[in-house]
């Protein structure tokens, strides 16, 4: 079992796999609504779409790995210190939603339906690395004013 904080080698394998995936899935939709080329039968795909799409999709085995890898090992020990719990909750809430509807998009979605859970997914993809800041910077500042107030008893 781990301590609240997650060792080194997680955090950055944790990130790095983040990224990836954040990237691919930005890269896709970028070449899929900005960089449709003319064919000689009309508009084609882009020839690196279904690359990242593919890289999105690995990199979204991993993230559900890394994602029941924090909620076995870091969500119950978090939760007893009572701190950053909203910017946590956020954090289960958004890669649940991802994977409903990155589930939706690739088994169930038809075409009017689709749309809207495509752009749902993008939108809040596109924002979980930022609650992650939120969420690492809530902690730095924490510990921060944690040590400030230590160094201040120890004057008295």
């Amino acid at each position: 079992m781990m301590s609240v904080c997650f060792p080194k080698l997680y955090r950055q394998c944790l990130y790095g796999v983040l990224l990836l995936s954040w990237c691919s899935g930005t890269g896709f939709f970028i070449l899929k609504t900005w960089f449709v080329q003319e064919g000689e039968y009309g508009l084609v795909k882009h020839a690196w779409q279904y690359p990242a799409l593919q890289i999105h999709g690995g990199m979204a085995f991993l993230m559900m790995v890394g994602f029941g890898f924090v909620l076995g090992a870091h969500i119950p020990k978090s939760w007893k210190t009572k701190q950053k719990r909203k910017t946590g909750v956020l954090l289960i809430a958004i890669p649940f939603f991802l994977i409903v509807t990155g589930y939706l998009l690739y088994y169930v979605a038809e075409d009017g339906f689709r749309e809207w859970v495509e752009y749902a997914h993008l939108a809040v993809g596109f924002l979980l690395p930022l609650c992650l800041v939120l969420h690492v910077a809530v902690k730095i500042r924490c510990r921060n004013v944690k040590r400030n107030n230590e160094d201040k008893l120890e004057k008295v």
